[in-house]
């Protein structure tokens, strides 16, 4: 231990003899080592952090699917049978979300409702705080309403009462009992912003049974494998049950199959590929600052040559000398660690800012120990890795020749020239890699901001509301509510379209059949999203009606069924057809003709992207809200006037008509499409980062390597310009040694991304992996940097005075 704290003594002497050296090389540690500590919190929090229940890892998420809808909400007739038939789960749970109105509290207020049932807490392995959990006696037909609030909710609203159980609660016009408080820091992401909790199967309409197969009314489940059940088995188990159901239930469940996934991945799964990404791309940016500071200390080692030399001939073997070499390096490497860990806490806050909130477990980042434990991992590899060489070159040579050539330094061995223009070969290639894929993602995503989505954005309005449905139980209350509320809004100044749309974007999935063809094979037909709208939805959105008309006043409950489609639609269903008067069911039961319900279209709209420019999209029908009535939906208000400036007069023309009618994300649709590329832009901005970091750092290794080799051959260069060489000649001969290691950086580099461009795919929009413009204008750039990086020192080299120069040596 003492040989070591003289190490450690001898080693900061040795660093605060060189400042200037030790303080670059601190800070490029600090830059790399605080950008792979920041994302690394990230990927921590978002991706490798286990979820908050008990033995997590035997959570899995459950789905339908069919080649119509993948990944669609499940029948709750079939989850009976899931639950009835499989071997794998020790419990499973059904849940949906819902919006209910709360009243009896103040203002009405919009709550997020998550329905579940009693088994949800076995499940999870949570209870509540307080009161007591849903019981199966909960989950019964009729049984009393009965409401668990989050833990968010009760501190709002009821400042922790602790008296809270057994009170009554109104929502949707309806009594509620409180019967417990659940421990919502138990709870993953998005389940924590739910602030009521209640049960499921008491509604009379999802009741499970044969007749309701058809109907997938937005539920999802999570279950609980048993011990030593793995998630392949799961799969298998419940593809096989999917099957038999399917062979049983031909008319509603032929073709479909049910979906197993961990419930982290169903979590994560899709940030997954961009973090990945960008945790590699900060790698890169670690091993360029790794190797210039491997260079640094490759310098400072030639210049203690004679220092080793003298204590090598004194008695010091070879493995003091590296290890004390190794000790100096070591303590660089903390050092710029520390600072690297006070710039990972500046970037995490600033990620946790600037994160969209759409990010899974975002709110989560963290410098915790798992993040400190990983910081640590790198301070031991940088130290190692920067400074191993260098100590183990420092102690080679003869020590007769070392201290008969003074001070002066000597000349470079082959194996240190080697060396480092391996280090530079290594910082333009990595370089390289990081400006390819920052110009492919950038490039992708300024295709996204371009793209048409077929609706215009700017200057819409729109807000969301929910009718009491125990307030407004028929149709007809619900279609008078909404044709005063879009007519109060179209006479308000600045407006130029008022409509109401159910949903905002995307829509209702169902499959449909054509009039005059045979029925597809169940489970084998084509599908379409289904959107409500009144008269004016498509103006108020900005989607053109290409061919027919649009809906009218007179398109109401009482009239022909109607509806318009897209052109996808249109192409897909009646190639080469004009549609316009042709018929489709949507709604009826195609297992009895009388009732199909057909519908005449008597529009073409232009096809939209609802799910996003940059997602796949379906094709799309539109119904009059007066034929399909439903008791929430969004308001879409068309303006000539900043939209938010039309949020009152919003609210007040719903509260005009019912002051118990929460309004809830009254946002301009603009903001939403801005949401929905955040993530995208967020990748592309770090990545942009990072490479530009990496073309920094390279472009001062390349310096650096080129000053330190004018330097060693100063005397070489004196000799050149006594016997005539011109200062051209010195330019070039500098130059050409400098663009001799870019050329061989450059070729590695384009193989390198060319292979690991592959990996971008899935993160790319209408770019393709292997971009000609791409590929073409990042190596002229990254040449054009590393050409200045070399000038500079060889037009220093051109300015040797050839006196100076030999009487040095």
């Amino acid at each position: 231990m003492g040989i070591l704290w003289q190490d450690i003594r001898y080693g900061i002497r040795m660093l605060a003899k060189r400042p200037g050296i030790t303080l670059i090389a601190v800070l490029t540690l600090a830059l790399g080592v605080g950008a792979n500590t920041a994302i690394y919190s990230v990927v921590d929090a978002v991706l490798l952090r286990p979820l908050p229940y008990k033995q997590p890892e035997r959570l899995v998420f459950l789905s339908e699917w069919s080649h119509q809808v993948p990944g669609m909400s499940i029948s709750m007739a079939n989850f009976n049978d899931w639950r009835a038939m499989n071997t794998v789960f020790e419990t499973m749970f059904p849940y949906r979300a819902n919006r209910v109105v709360l009243t009896g509290q103040g203002d009405a207020e919009a709550l997020q409702m998550r329905e579940v049932t009693a088994e949800l807490f076995p499940t999870f392995g949570v209870q509540p705080v307080l009161g007591r959990a849903l019981n199966p006696s909960d989950d019964k037909v009729g049984s009393e309403r009965v409401v668990l609030l989050s833990d968010g909710f009760w501190a709002r609203k009821f400042a922790r009462d602790p008296n809270v159980i057994g009170r009554k609660l109104e929502l949707d016009k309806e009594l509620y009992t409180i019967i417990g408080v659940l421990p919502s820091s138990q709870f993953h992401g998005s389940w924590r912003q739910y602030s009521v909790f209640s049960s499921l199967w008491r509604h009379e309409d999802t009741d499970g049974g044969p007749a309701n197969r058809g109907n997938h009314p937005g539920i999802y489940a999570v279950a609980r494998m048993k011990p030593g059940v793995t998630l392949q088995q799961a799969q298998a188990e419940m593809r096989g049950i999917a099957e038999r159901l399917g062979k049983q239930y031909p008319n509603t469940n032929a073709g479909n199959s049910a979906t197993v996934d961990s419930l982290l991945n169903a979590i994560v799964g899709d940030v997954r590929p961009s973090l990945l990404v960008l945790m590699a791309a900060v790698g890169f940016v670690l091993l360029i600052a790794c190797a210039n500071v491997a260079n640094l200390m490759l310098a400072r080692a030639s210049e203690r040559q004679k220092e080793m030399a003298v204590r090598t001939a004194l008695g010091a073997g070879r493995f003091r000398l590296v290890r004390q070499l190794l000790t100096e390096s070591m303590l660089l490497a903390i050092l710029g660690s520390a600072l690297g860990l006070l710039v990972a806490f500046l970037a995490t806050r600033a990620l946790g800012a600037s994160a969209p909130a759409n990010v899974p477990r975002i709110d989560g980042v963290s410098i915790n120990t798992p993040v400190l434990l990983f910081t640590l991992g790198l301070t031991l590899f940088t130290g190692i890795f920067f400074g191993l060489f260098p100590a183990w070159q420092a102690t080679r040579g003869d020590v007769h020749d070392a201290i008969k050539e003074g001070g002066r330094g000597g000349t470079a061995t082959s194996g240190r020239k080697r060396f480092r223009s391996a280090l530079v070969v290594t910082e333009v290639a990595v370089s390289l890699v990081l400006l390819v894929g920052a110009g492919l993602m950038i490039k992708s995503l300024y295709r996204v901001l371009n793209a048409d989505p077929g609706f215009k954005p700017s200057g819409v309005l729109t807000a969301g509301f929910s009718l009491p449905e125990a307030q407004y139980t028929n149709a007809d209350q619900r279609i008078s509510f909404v044709n005063q509320l879009v007519a109060k809004l179209q006479a308000a100044p600045g407006v130029e379209a008022a409509a109401f749309k159910m949903p905002l974007l995307g829509g209702y999935q169902s499959g449909y059949v054509v009039e005059g063809r045979p029925l597809p094979e169940p489970g084998k037909g084509a599908s379409t999203d289904i959107t409500r709208i009144t008269a004016d939805g498509l103006k108020a959105m900005g989607i053109p009606i290409l061919r027919g008309r649009n809906f009218t006043a007179s398109d109401n409950e009482k009239s022909e069924h109607v509806c318009i489609i897209d052109t996808t639609m249109a192409e897909s269903t009646w190639p080469g057809e004009d549609p316009i008067g042709k018929h489709i069911s949507i709604f009826g039961r195609r297992d009895d003709p009388k009732a199909m319900d057909w519908m005449t279209v008597v529009g073409v709209a232009a096809h939209t992207k609802n799910y996003g420019v940059d997602q796949p999209s379906r094709v799309e029908t539109y119904v009059p809200y007066a034929q399909r009535p439903m008791s929430g939906g969004v308001v879409v208000l068309r303006t000539t006037v900043d939209p938010m400036s039309l949020a009152p007069a919003l609210q007040a023309a719903i509260h005009s008509l019912d002051k118990d009618v929460p309004v809830a994300q009254v946002r301009a649709l603009g903001g939403i499409i801005e949401e929905g590329v955040a993530p995208r832009r967020l990748s592309a901005m770090l990545l942009s980062v990072f490479a530009g970091l990496a073309l920094l750092l390279a472009a001062v290794g390349i310096y650096g390597v080129m000053s330190y080799m004018v330097m060693q051959r100063n005397q070489e260069i004196g000799i050149r310009v006594a016997f005539g060489a011109q200062r051209m000649d010195i330019l070039k001969m500098i130059l050409r040694s400098g663009m001799a290691l870019l050329l061989l950086g450059l070729v590695i580099g384009l193989g390198g991304a060319l292979y690991l461009s592959r990996f971008l795919e899935s993160l790319l929009f209408q770019v393709p992996t292997r971009d000609p413009m791409i590929f073409a204008s990042i190596p002229l750039i990254l040449a054009a940097v590393a050409l200045v990086a070399c000038y500079l020192p060889a037009r220093r080299a051109m300015g040797v005075d050839p006196i100076v120069a030999l009487r040095e040596e």
